[in-house]
């Protein structure tokens, strides 16, 4: 029987990976105590964004199947959510989140199994939206460790720095930040890394013609990703060139294109089947700002701001219309200077916004500042002979972090807004992914000590943040200082009371 042993301890080594596993474990033995409705277990005490998913995973499986009616009909909130949900658009009467709707969709699945069982959000407060966040973040998280020390085989490395690059793209950039609460970012990420290994596995195969199912499924990931947190769908729409830079004839390529979109068809049907008959077209409520009826307190600041530049802006308009038109001849030495002055006031106005998200309160820098050496491996990756696949991945995860601190840059996180800033992290895994590409050089020991400097800061921030990412008043300060005076203080008082 010693042949029966031995086969079954080569069979043990070949499944059991200690070096792929130590990552995941790792992420749930920090995330699982931390689970929001373990901290946080009153619900009335729930941030919006949580509440209004909660809630239209309650409608899913609560609300009364009506023949002819649209699924999307189903998705309205029940009254008893009204007290928790700040946020919502009337339509017709009815309220519905101004969330993408496919998370929640996923998570009624779960749910209605819970249900049966005789388990309802209401009447099971912590058991019930602890499962759920576990089956929508945590796991995803986990999973995207997993996946992260699994694509690492592209840089060739050893399996302690695959595990070290796994970890730092978990640990290091947010995402096991948001673990604990229900959120789409943290499943987005998840769905990306998972397409994007999809498209390593065909360029990386002997006979990538033959691989069609990868492409399907990362056309399926990429769109499931894209329909749960929209800006990740610009992965979504530029992977395509991945395919096209592989090693196939142009027939094969533009086969291979067409399966991804295939694979992206199913997600993108249901995901307008659940957001068309409610705005119309395939944007959320959240960008139909006309269907919001309630603005949430996190906006008020901004909202008071806002109308007071307006009032300043009137009456200055007002003056400059009770003053006498000037010559012709002042009007043009007038005119220039300030034209020029307004253009250095604008540009100057640039860089504040980009200086802002970058070392600000809510700044990509000021939090995680391991996401420099990312850059250089995604440099080091330009500058050096690797497959056209490699480097068109990683231009697409640079143009992904680039559109999002775009976007930060364009609708400011200002006060009352989550911890760090939830529209890059999604991007954040994608990014960091490329430092294995920086270790395959050779650095002074200076070098490494920096490098050991920027990823300790950037997982104790991570780890702050992970103990209560998304409070219902948000944050009006440094996001870490905030956490802190959170987790020794209690719940901050909200703003503007």
């Amino acid at each position: 029987m010693n042949w029966l042993g031995t086969f079954l301890r080569r069979q043990a080594q070949a499944r059991v990976r200690p070096w792929g596993l130590a990552v995941p474990i790792a992420v749930l033995i920090v995330s699982l105590p931390l689970l929001r409705p373990l901290r946080i277990p009153d619900p009335t005490r729930l941030g919006d964004s949580e509440a209004a998913r909660l809630a239209t995973v309650d409608a899913i499986v609560e609300n009364p199947v009506v023949s002819g009616q649209a699924p999307a009909m189903r998705l309205a909130i029940r009254d008893e959510w009204s007290a928790d949900v700040t946020t919502a658009m009337v339509i017709h009467g009815r309220r519905y989140s101004v969330q993408a709707p496919m998370l929640a969709f996923i998570l009624a699945g779960p749910y209605a199994i819970m249900h049966r069982l005789g388990w309802t959000l209401r009447d099971n407060s912590v058991f019930v939206p602890f499962m759920l966040t576990l089956i929508g973040s945590t796991l995803p998280v986990a999973a995207a460790a997993g996946l992260l020390y699994r694509i690492g085989r592209l840089f060739e490395l050893r399996r302690n720095w695959r595990t070290l690059l796994a970890a730092i793209c978990v640990f290091g950039g947010g995402l096991i930040s948001y673990a604990t609460v229900i959120n789409p970012h943290a499943p987005a990420a998840a769905l990306i890394i998972a397409a994007a290994g999809c498209l390593i596995q065909v360029a990386a195969s002997e006979r990538p013609g033959r691989q069609g199912g990868w492409l399907v499924g990362a056309g399926l990931l990429a769109a499931l990703a894209g329909t749960i947190d929209p800006l990740t769908a610009l992965f979504a729409v530029l992977f395509p060139a991945v395919i096209f830079a592989m090693r196939l004839p142009t027939g094969l390529k533009i086969a291979g294109v067409l399966l991804y979109g295939v694979g992206m068809m199913p997600p993108m049907a249901l995901y307008a089947v659940l957001t068309m008959p409610l705005t119309g077209d395939l944007r959320p409520g959240v960008l139909h700002p006309e269907l919001v009826r309630s603005i949430p307190r996190s906006a008020l600041l901004t909202t008071r701001s806002t109308t007071a530049a307006a009032s300043s802006t009137a009456e200055s308009s007002a003056s400059v219309a009770a003053q006498p038109l000037a010559a012709p001849d002042d009007e043009e030495v007038v005119a220039t200077p300030g034209l020029v002055w307004r253009s250095i006031a604008a540009a100057g106005s640039g860089v504040a916004d980009l200086l802002a998200t970058l070392f600000g309160s809510h700044g990509l820098l000021s939090h995680f500042p391991i996401a420099i050496v990312g850059a250089m491996g995604i440099g080091a990756v330009m500058h050096r002979h690797w497959p056209m696949t490699t480097k068109l991945l990683a231009a697409i995860s640079a143009t992904g972090m680039i559109a999002a601190l775009v976007l930060c840059m364009v609708h400011d996180a200002g006060p009352g807004a989550m911890f760090a800033n939830q529209t890059w992290i999604a991007m954040m895994p994608m990014l960091l992914f490329w430092i294995g590409a920086w270790f395959r050089r050779r650095h002074r020991r200076g070098v490494w000590i920096g490098l050991g400097i920027l990823l300790g800061f950037s997982v104790i921030v991570s780890l702050i943040g992970a103990t209560d990412p998304m409070p219902r008043s948000g944050y009006d300060q440094y996001t870490p200082i905030g956490a802190i005076g959170r987790m020794i203080h209690g719940e901050a008082t909200s703003i503007g009371q």
